[in-house]
């Protein structure tokens, strides 16, 4: 698979099988997804794996806290979606809407919601979970390093053939992450990633976002 296959076919992935992923096949995509730039060779990542009997443990934990009404909260802070541009918010309210529609659930219904929301705290399955980290120290380039190597992690998995989702969701409870995975104090959880085999008998699987249009994004001058 090339790159742009690789681009192309990845989507964000909602229910895996719980069949477990090699070690070595996790190493191999970290070891390729390490090569991202990043600001003056900083290199500002640590990564945390978990699966097995660990993961497990942090799914149970999460959907426990879910249960007794805890509402999570990520470590890095981000703009409210209501406080969005009002095309944003729509796009995120018609893909929650669509997605939900694919899995059976009405988005308006609170049982649905709480199905839904058991869904995400299950960690939609995954046998897999990275954790991505950075130093307290570091400021919003480094952020931007983490995406890229982010991204990197998802196209590796893409080729490996393996499907990713990734999610703040997945590290709304950081204390039970800092608490299974030793995370020290001194580093800022920044995002997570589930990693997996696709459950193709799942319907929210077939469901793929839309992209904005070229017109909308890109501004040319000098052509």
């Amino acid at each position: 698979m090339d790159v742009i296959e690789a681009i192309m076919a990845r989507h964000s992935v909602r229910d895996f099988k719980t069949v477990p992923v090699p070690k070595a096949t996790i190493l191999k995509i970290l070891e390729t997804a390490v090569h991202a730039p990043s600001t003056v060779n900083s290199q500002p990542w640590n990564m945390y794996v978990a699966g097995g009997a660990a993961i497990e443990r942090i799914r149970s934990a999460y959907v426990a806290a879910m249960e007794k009404g805890v509402m999570g909260k990520t470590e890095m802070s981000g703009t409210p979606s209501t406080q969005l541009p009002k095309v944003m918010q729509y796009r995120m309210t018609e893909m929650r809407k669509e997605r939900m529609k694919l899995m059976g659930l009405d988005p308006l219904d609170p049982a649905s919601q709480q199905t839904n929301m058991a869904i995400i705290a299950r960690l939609f399955n995954a046998p897999v979970l990275m954790v991505l980290t950075m130093d307290k120290v570091l400021d919003k380039w480094s952020v931007y390093d983490m995406g890229l190597l982010s991204q990197n992690i998802l196209l590796a998995a893409q080729n490996s053939g393996l499907d990713t989702i990734v999610a703040m969701s997945l590290v709304s409870n950081p204390d039970i992450l800092r608490a299974e995975l030793g995370i020290p104090d001194s580093q800022t959880i920044v995002i997570g990633i589930a990693l997996g085999y696709i459950d193709t008998r799942s319907g929210v699987n077939s469901y793929v976002s839309s992209r904005r249009s070229m017109a909308e994004t890109v501004t040319f001058k000098g052509f």
